[in-house]
């Protein structure tokens, strides 16, 4: 098949990079930076956790879409990126091309859904972690499975990328899959505030309970609202926040495939926050507090992690003394 990658960043590269070993054919439409250090790295690098270690040349790096098209592309940009081009989806999706936004945010699509073809609006998500290091190497940090809208499209890629060992599922509803995502998520934004690897910050209890609080806000909202999270974890959604905050002599124990990631890793919020970009905080931890005020139900720690990151986004620096109960 012919397929891209719209917006290539960390994920998108490591994303375009698999379907590449899946046998297709992979354009990345990337800035010119990215094209420009994957073709002096001659390559992609692709490594993780486990001892992946694989190169692989996209079919083409493109940096301006023309008459290009594709049977299926993976839009990877951040959520506050999607309105900027939207010009360029349009174009797609009238070429015929199918797209999937990858995006992990709440109401991503929101902005731009209306503009677009229904029939060609599919969703889907990428669970793992993924650092950018030089000489365009990308490292997945942590584990996880793919999701996509079903699709012929996807379909053929759920069994060929299980085949080359990335497990990958479809699901006709992705709503709860969106949510349940968003529960993990919640700790993008605090783990940029922490300044520390995730498996280093899931190894403190003090912090998990902050992670927990969050996280027991939106499960209040998404109970209000009637919505089951799919499950990401070992356990139960609801389970989660009570793991979390178990003493560490136990947590250790029950949690060690949570804490089985890349000791290095951190997310990509704290990324965007090194490089000096702007977040999605919008969409994750401020969206949850803004949504549970719409119910009439209160969000304060992930109304406070918001607002600490829109100080780090600005520059400033902030104490987590503000956020222990």
């Amino acid at each position: 098949m012919q397929l891209a990658i719209f917006g290539a960043g960390s994920t998108g590269c490591y994303l375009g990079g698999l379907l590449q070993l899946c046998g297709h054919e992979v354009s990345l439409i990337c800035r010119e930076r990215i094209r420009d250090s994957i073709v002096d790295a001659a390559g992609m690098t692709l490594t993780d956790y486990t001892g992946q270690h694989e190169k692989v040349m996209p079919t083409a790096l493109i940096t301006q879409l023309a008459d290009e098209k594709f049977d299926a592309a993976f839009v990877t940009l951040k959520c506050h990126q999607l309105e900027d081009a939207l010009p360029d989806l349009q174009h797609l999706a009238k070429s015929g091309t199918e797209l999937f936004f990858m995006q992990n945010g709440l109401d991503s699509l929101a902005p731009i859904r209306q503009h677009l073809p229904r029939e060609k609006v599919k969703q889907g998500i990428t669970p793992f972690n993924i650092l950018s290091q030089a000489n365009a190497h990308f490292h997945r940090g942590t584990e996880g499975t793919l999701l996509f809208h079903p699709t012929p499209v996807t379909e053929q890629l759920a069994k060929q990328l299980g085949d080359i060992g990335f497990p990958c599922e479809v699901h006709v509803d992705m709503q709860p899959v969106i949510y349940g995502k968003l529960l993990l998520n919640l700790n993008n934004a605090f783990n940029a505030i922490a300044d520390q690897p995730i498996k280093t910050q899931l190894e403190n209890r003090q912090l998990r309970k902050i992670y927990a609080a969050a996280q027991r806000e939106w499960l209040a909202v998404a109970k209000m609202e009637g919505v089951e999270l799919a499950q990401f974890t070992a356990v139960k959604p609801s389970w989660m926040p009570i793991i979390l905050c178990l003493p560490n002599w136990i947590f250790l124990r029950l949690a060690k495939a949570m804490l089985d990631i890349d000791p290095h890793a951190r997310s990509s919020m704290w990324e965007d926050i090194k490089a000096g970009r702007k977040t999605e905080i919008a969409f994750l931890n401020e969206a949850v507090a803004n949504r549970a005020e719409e119910l009439g139900i209160a969000a304060p720690v992930n109304r406070k992690i918001s607002a600490m990151i829109h100080i780090r986004e600005q520059g400033g620096s902030v104490s987590l003394d503000t956020l222990y109960p």
